[in-house]
């Protein structure tokens, strides 16, 4: 869907309508939100008379309570002239990042009163929005990570997500940043021979992608080398920028004739620097401010200037005050806290960090000073965190930002492993199953995956979208694992994930993967898997997919090797008369399948 038709109405209006944008971290939606901003400020977009941006990082910072009325014009003063709430039908509210909101939404037990005037805090102002108790004839759109719309849906009448870009798309994004054609064509060979469109297909990873060549192309091999999950990417984007301002710090010295430092130097006070840095981002993360002030950057002996010429790539000066500094993106700011906790954290308190960080659980007498502020609201909050912390602590306490990473320590894998196997104790959910196979797959180690494998029995990712990262994180945490259940439904794999979690299929008992978008190629590859001897489906349901007879014919051809299936499920898979030819034959040499 087109970003210009995510609001379009019929001549006579008949309802609002909440619309809620769902998609992972770097999807572009805050870029979608601020088109619709720029679109209607060029006078573009006839929809509405006014539209209003809010983030929820700014609505972190309102502490006392607060009426609609109030908020709108204290956050909009620019747009008194055309904000009027007498005929809200022609407004819309933009609230980008439910993610990063640090109170919890409460849709029971709200005061009753719901007029424009009335003062509420800010979280109740913000459920009683959501639950259209609060203006209700106001157009209203929600952004949001994956994480925290359970139970959400039924208060918005549409949801869309952004899955990403295709292949097409990919170069078609590069066409349009680059300079010329041949920069473009170079950038787009470059990612097919390096197999990196999973990551291409992440927007901001695209927009990484250019200086993260940029520093290949005047180094060496080695610093891709292990460019294979979400978090190495963001990491390796971060050292091309701060290897950049290393080279003209260096330059500088080199011409001056007053000061001199050696490059290791250089280097060592970068990394200090990034460390003092991490230790404020992560107070930012926490406290769910948006911005940096001199105050803040005193603290922790930084300062104005540090962040102007070490660190340009990460922060942009605001212009209201020019005294604060903003994240050029909220991964920007997860980046360097994960880096300054992997870096501080003992043996001995990790595990109830994760717990705190991950489950939600605060120990009454935390050991850990970085749990300080932390709260169990904050569970949603740093899961991208979470998974980041997860890559740099596979480097040990060797950290080095700037240098090639080191293996982990026995003790920290120990920990690790018996943190997983309490976890896996409890019946987790969708997002949860999600998290616990990222973080094998952020810390890459082969001793990990396989001890925690053989704890893993049930993976239910039912109703969770997976992007093609999200695939390739499945793949690797579960290639040791004999599942006794994998619930994939409604999951968007399509062909290709089907493809890619072949192996991973075989070995599972019960395999669901309805309503996935899946053509008579998954029959083939289906086929492939249930004539595998090492097969070990016993039911398998695929229902509301696309095989058609041809595909569905794959399935019975299977079925005449097959020894362990006892149920398949095929319903709406438009099998008709011609898919069901060959059935009875495959069936007579069949002898263990049950139920059909």
């Amino acid at each position: 869907v087109k970003s210009k038709k995510l609001f379009t109405r019929s001549k006579k209006k008949l309802d609002s309508k909440w619309m809620l944008l769902v998609g992972n971290a770097g999807m572009g939606k805050s870029c979608i939100s601020k088109e619709f901003l720029r679109t209607w400020a060029e006078g573009k977009n006839d929809h509405y008379k006014c539209i209003i941006y809010l983030t929820f990082q700014e609505l972190n910072s309102i502490e006392q309570d607060i009426s609609i009325k109030e908020l709108l014009e204290r956050e909009c003063e620019s747009l008194s002239s055309v904000l009027t709430l007498k005929n809200p039908d022609d407004l819309l509210i933009i609230l980008d990042g439910l993610d990063e909101f640090k109170y919890d939404l409460n849709f029971d037990n709200q005061p009753l009163r719901n007029d424009v005037d009335t003062s509420f805090p800010i979280s109740a102002l913000v459920s009683k929005l959501i639950s259209k108790d609060l203006l209700p004839d106001v157009d209203i759109m929600v952004t949001a990570r994956w994480n925290v719309v359970s139970n959400l849906e039924k208060y918005f009448t549409c949801m869309f997500v952004i899955q990403g870009f295709d292949d097409q798309q990919i170069k078609q994004y590069f066409s349009h940043l680059c300079e010329n054609k041949n920069e473009s064509e170079s950038i787009c060979d470059f990612i097919k021979k390096k197999n990196m469109s999973d990551f291409a297909s992440v927007p901001l990873y695209s927009f990484m992608l250019p200086q993260i060549i940029k520093n290949y192309l005047d180094t060496s091999e080695i610093s891709l080398r292990n460019l294979n999950t979400n978090s190495r990417f963001l990491i390796q984007f971060v050292k091309s920028c701060l290897e950049n301002v290393l080279k003209h710090r260096k330059s500088l010295y080199e011409n001056s004739t007053v000061v001199e430092m050696t490059e290791p130097a250089i280097q060592k006070n970068m990394e200090d620097l990034v460390i003092q840095l991490g230790e404020l981002s992560y107070e930012i993360l926490l406290s769910g401010e948006k911005t940096v002030n001199a105050k803040d950057l005193e603290k922790h002996s930084l300062s104005e200037k540090i962040l102007t010429e070490y660190f340009p790539y990460f922060f942009c000066m605001k212009h209201v005050n020019e005294s604060s500094f903003e994240y050029r993106h909220t991964t920007v700011k997860e980046i360097l806290a994960a880096f300054y906790c992997a870096c501080v954290v003992r043996d001995d308190e990790l595990k109830e960090c994760l717990n705190a960080w991950v489950r939600g659980v605060i120990p009454p007498s935390a050991k850990s000073k970085l749990l300080s502020d932390v709260t169990s609201h904050h569970k949603l909050q740093l899961e991208n965190f979470t998974r980041l912390f997860m890559s740099f602590l596979s480097t040990g306490n060797n950290i080095q930002l700037l240098g090639d990473t080191a293996m982990q320590k026995n003790t920290t894998r120990e920990v690790l492993i018996e943190w997983f196997q309490d976890w896996l104790q409890e019946d987790l959910c969708p997002d949860d199953c999600l998290n616990l196979l990222y973080y094998i797959f952020e810390l890459q180690d082969p001793v990990v995956t396989q001890r925690v494998s053989a704890y893993m029995k049930n993976i239910k990712l039912f109703n969770k979208p997976l992007s093609a990262i999200d695939v390739q994180a499945l793949r690797f945490s579960l290639k040791e694992s004999k599942l006794e259940e994998l619930d994939l439904r409604l999951c968007e794999l399509g062909d290709k994930g089907v493809e890619q979690l072949k192996k991973i299929i075989t070995n599972c008992k019960t395999v669901l993967v309805s309503s996935n978008k899946l053509s008579e190629k998954s029959g083939e590859t289906f086929n492939e898997i249930l004539k595998d001897p090492d097969c070990a489906i016993e039911e398998l349901s695929f229902g509301t997919n696309d095989l058609g007879p041809v595909g569905v014919r794959s399935l019975w051809k299977a079925l005449e090797s097959n020894r362990t299936l006892k149920t398949l499920r095929v319903y709406d898979n438009d099998i008709n008369d011609e898919g069901t030819e060959t059935l009875v034959q495959s069936l007579t040499k069949n002898t263990t399948l049950k139920k059909l």
